[in-house]
C-alpha cells in the first residue's frame, strides 16, 4: 500500500499544494505516475515516493535529532508542568497573605474605634465639674 500526497507531505513537512503541483507536471510527461485506490485517491509506491523526494529535494528526517527533540520536548513539558505547580502555590500564598491583612485591617480598626470611645469617656468625665462629681458617688 502507497502513501497519498496528503501524508507524504504531512510526513515530509512540505505544502500540499506543492505536492500535488509537481504530481500534476510529473503526470504530464508521465500518465502512470501513482494509481487511483477504491475510493479515488492517488497513491504512490515507494519508487515513485522516492523519486517525489527528489524532485522536490527533500530530505529523509533523522532519526537522532527527532529524539533529541522528543527527549528537550519531554524535559521542556516536565519544567513547564512545576513551573505551573509553584504559580498554584505561589498563587495560594498570596491570597493567604491577603487573608491575614484583611484580618489585621480589620482589628486595628476595631481596636482604633476602642480607644476613640474611651477617649470620648474620658473628656466626658473631664468636663463634669466637681459639684457633678461629688453627687454622682
Amino acid at each position: 500500500m502507497g502513501k497519498t500526497i496528503r501524508e507524504f507531505a504531512t510526513e515530509f513537512s512540505t505544502d500540499i499544494k506543492q505536492v500535488q503541483n509537481k504530481v500534476t507536471y510529473i503526470r504530464r510527461n508521465n500518465k502512470q505516475f501513482g494509481k487511483l485506490n477504491k475510493s479515488g485517491v492517488r497513491e504512490f509506491s515507494p519508487t515513485e515516493i522516492q523519486y517525489l523526494k527528489e524532485v522536490l529535494n527533500l530530505a529523509e528526517k533523522p532519526t537522532e535529532l527527532s529524539a533529541e527533540f522528543s527527549n528537550e520536548f519531554y524535559f521542556i513539558k516536565v519544567q513547564l508542568e512545576e513551573k505551573d505547580k509553584q504559580i498554584s502555590k505561589l498563587q495560594q500564598a498570596l491570597d493567604q497573605q491577603q487573608i491575614l491583612t484583611k484580618q489585621a485591617q480589620d482589628q486595628s480598626q476595631n481596636l482604633l474605634l476602642e480607644n476613640n470611645e474611651i477617649k470620648e469617656k474620658l473628656a466626658e468625665e473631664n468636663s463634669t465639674n466637681w459639684f457633678q462629681k461629688l453627687f454622682r458617688k
